[in-house]
């Protein structure tokens, strides 16, 4: 969390190299689309933190175009963190399959969908950037059993699923050691309401394959932050 919270001064320090380089840089032309994604951490803060209380992993990616002569740039942004997951060999009994046990997987996840409004003046080697995000993310848990000769999976279940309205901005910075190639640091901030969703932590599987599981019910407050590569083009 202290490196979280030292993350936007390190951005601003990092501004007036960015509009020397930019300066010198001014031979890179109009600014370009992206096209990126990376490891994701998300940190849940406030009631959801309060709630569940663990950090999050996944990966994110995001691309952008170019508003004409004007420092915006829109785009959309997709992430997926895994909040937990159980895995236990259960009895299957399939006609013209000879495996007699399978692997039940019950797999929790978050997705984010966000459309975003992107500003970034400086086109250099050093870019930094802010952003505008709306949205929504998606708060899903599914069980399934893979089996030994089967292509698909023999067993399927969503369940439990909940869509929450998302909103929030987004600060980062794109360093190229290229004209087409960057890596970027990018911390996210989103708000949203309050979601009923699957507690990882309480999933049990019965012998027989059953599941069982709890629930929590909180608001959805989250910081994430994205170590990414990229294309400019």
């Amino acid at each position: 969390m202290r490196f979280v919270l030292s993350l936007p001064i390190l951005l601003l320090t990092l501004t007036a190299s960015a509009q020397r380089d930019a300066r010198r840089d001014h031979r890179w032309g109009d600014r370009p689309s992206t096209l990126g994604g990376g490891f994701e951490v998300g940190i849940p803060i406030g009631e959801f933190d309060d709630a569940w209380g663990r950090q999050m992993a996944g990966l994110s990616a995001n691309f952008t175009m170019p508003m004409r002569r004007l420092p915006f740039s829109y785009g959309f942004d997709f992430g997926w963190q895994r909040m937990g997951a159980r895995n236990q060999e259960v009895p299957v009994s399939i006609e013209g399959v000879s495996a007699t046990t399978g692997d039940l997987r019950v797999r929790s996840n978050v997705y984010g969908y966000h459309a975003l409004l992107r500003l970034q003046p400086l086109n250099g080697r050093i870019s930094p950037y802010a952003e505008l995000m709306t949205g929504a993310r998606h708060f899903i848990t599914r069980t399934e059993i893979k089996v030994d000769g089967m292509d698909e999976n023999a067993y399927e279940e969503r369940n439990a699923s909940a869509f929450i309205g998302s909103i929030g901005w987004a600060a980062g910075l794109h360093y190229a050691p290229s004209r087409n190639f960057y890596t970027e640091i990018r911390l996210e901030r989103l708000n949203g309401g309050q979601v009923e969703y699957v507690d990882p932590r309480s999933v049990e599987i019965a012998p027989d394959g059953s599941v069982s599981y709890g629930t929590l019910d909180s608001g959805t407050r989250v910081v994430n932050v994205t170590f990414g590569v990229g294309l400019r083009f």
